[in-house]
């Protein structure tokens, strides 16, 4: 356990946190809208590790393709959390 990076024992902390926003959120927007909010948020954080080559990975850069998905993703979970 010693010789892993300071960032894996951030799993444990985030999921705890994650877990009771969910909970959290779950009954004021419903389940659709707050898991395609969780959904947006893992792409958007995955596509910035991505970006900037966090954590050891090879850096994929941020195409206009990936723009254009992610916006429309964006989009896609605004309509669903408007009400």
């Amino acid at each position: 356990m010693a010789s892993a990076p300071w960032y894996t024992y951030l799993g444990g902390v985030l999921s705890v946190l994650i877990i009771y926003m969910v909970a959290r959120a779950i009954p004021v927007v419903g389940v659709a809208p707050a898991t395609t909010a969780i959904i947006v948020g893992q792409v958007l954080t995955a596509a910035a590790i991505d970006h900037l080559g966090l954590f050891g990975v090879e850096r994929i850069p941020f195409s206009w393709y990936h723009v254009g998905g992610t916006l429309l993703m964006a989009t896609g979970a605004f309509l669903l959390l408007k009400k």
